[in-house]
């Protein structure tokens, strides 16, 4: 199998063509804005107390070992592009391309969910209630308008991202001063806060691995800041304790103020603060919406950094690769991002069960996500053994996961085994009603390897395109 040891493209060329500038607090705002939502807390309440400890399992053997890995690979090797280097240096260009391919393609899921987020909690905000044309208008409106800020300087967008950051963290600091003094509780508190069974709740914890989801986006960026080992150190540290406390406190607040019945899953935290105040409800849902649509703006110029490399790496087409002149934004990634999260946006507007094809659609990414992170796990694995020289070449700059082989091989075998548990329990149990468990695990299973096949169609499409030496 071909290795690469030489440089690619992917490590020279983005330090001549973007600017490095993001500080290691806006490197803890942008993980914990691509990682963090408030409505991941209302999905987790809507099942009672036990979302509390599978949130708690999914960060300690999902979370955790998977940005340690990430932390060390990214100390490795710091450039733009992350997994996709990372996989490509372990095991080669086609690999690489397709560990490339699985982490993009959330994206196409993220930018609609989010917009949906936006518009539900302007209507929640509004006292509105609007016709489902309206809301599709308005949900492809916000991806466009997300696209014009984007394409701006990075340090505009990270400017809202940063000050958003506190806004979110007060939501749900609110949220839980709303349950404390609401008495009695409108859920008691009972033993499921104790219960760590994955076999009566396992659907709990792949809906908190999706919520916790994407530890390894931010190395995307990594020509983009500096000192990597310093600066991934403080991001996974403080914002893996921010991306926790806002969970927690989300879900307690919710279930102290709501019963488990009652819960909106999209704007549950609004609903919350409302039991305390109905003003200071609508100001957490205006808060909420423009906080989601910061985090938005971080998440479409994270994932753009997947095909504007695939561009530089000629293995997607070269358009990718630019760059504006003013803005240094490589708007063509970020523009196909709009437009593929605009169609998937009209095309569920079409479907009669459109809640069962968004969580079908949902629990797929979820599947093919962390499918990708298998190549953080054994990749890290193979460089130990295959990139010995540049581990003492670069010395100190390298991270080492703690506990030499010992924990190396702790670190990488719990994240391969809860990575396939996530996945596992995906298609163990429908996430929504309204559909089979026989037809929920065909369409799981189309939809995952329609994404894997076409991932490997685009390689070989690319690979005849390219000139020689690809």
């Amino acid at each position: 199998m071909e290795i690469a040891s030489e440089d690619l493209l992917a490590e020279t060329e983005p330090p001549k063509i973007l600017p490095r500038i993001l500080t290691r607090f806006d490197m803890v705002a942008l993980y914990f804005a691509i990682i963090f939502g408030s409505y991941g807390a209302g999905q987790l309440a809507a099942s009672g107390w036990a979302g509390i400890p599978m949130l708690f399992l999914a960060l300690v053997t999902f979370l955790l070992p998977c940005g340690l890995a990430a932390y060390e690979l990214g100390t490795l090797f710091p450039s733009e592009g992350g997994v996709y280097v990372w996989a490509h240096k372990a095991f080669g260009p086609l690999q690489g391309f397709i560990a490339g391919w699985l982490s993009w393609m959330p994206i196409f899921l993220l930018l609609p969910l989010d917009a949906t987020i936006i518009v539900s909690y302007l209507q929640y905000a509004l006292g509105q209630s609007w016709s489902l044309l309206a809301q599709v208008a308005l949900q492809v409106v916000v991806v466009w308008v997300l696209l014009s800020i984007a394409v701006l300087r990075l340090r505009v967008s990270q400017i809202m991202i940063n000050v958003m950051f506190f806004g979110a963290i007060l939501t749900a600091v609110v949220a839980v001063i709303a349950g404390f003094v609401h008495i009695p509780a409108a859920t008691p508190v009972t033993n499921e806060i104790f219960s760590f069974d994955l076999g009566k709740y396992g659907f709990l914890y792949s809906a908190a691995v999706l919520w916790l989801l994407g530890v390894e986006i931010p190395f995307n960026m990594s020509a983009e800041f500096g000192n990597h080992r310093r600066t991934g150190k403080t991001m996974l540290l403080w914002g893996t304790l921010a991306l926790f406390a806002g969970y927690i406190m989300g879900i307690v607040g919710i279930l102290l103020t709501t019963p488990v019945a009652q819960i909106n899953q999209t704007t549950g935290v609004a609903q919350a603060v409302a039991t305390l105040s109905p003003l200071l409800g609508i100001i957490v849902a205006i808060i909420i919406a423009l906080s989601v649509f910061a985090q938005s703006a971080s998440t479409m110029n994270a994932y753009s950094r997947l095909p504007f490399i695939g561009g530089i790496e000629k293995k997607l087409p070269q358009g990718m690769a630019r760059v504006s002149e003013k803005t240094k934004s490589p708007w063509p990634a970020m523009l196909l991002q709009a437009i593929g999260a605009s169609v998937v946006i009209l095309v569920f507007s079409t479907l009669a069960q459109l809640v069962v094809i968004y969580n079908l659609y949902l629990a797929a990414l979820v599947a093919v996500w962390c499918a990708s992170l298998f190549y953080i796990y054994f990749g890290l694995l193979r460089v130990r053994i295959t990139h010995k020289a540049l581990y003492e070449k670069k010395g100190g700059e390298v991270w080492r996961i703690p506990g030499g082989n010992f924990g190396l091989w702790l670190c990488c075998g719990v994240g391969v085994v809860f990575n396939a548990l996530a996945i596992y329990y995906v298609f163990a149990t429908p996430w929504v009603e309204g559909i089979s468990k026989r037809s929920w695990d065909m369409w799981l299973a189309f939809i995952s390897v329609f994404i894997v096949v076409a991932g490997f169609i685009a390689y070989h499409i690319g690979r005849r395109r390219a000139p020689t030496g690809f």
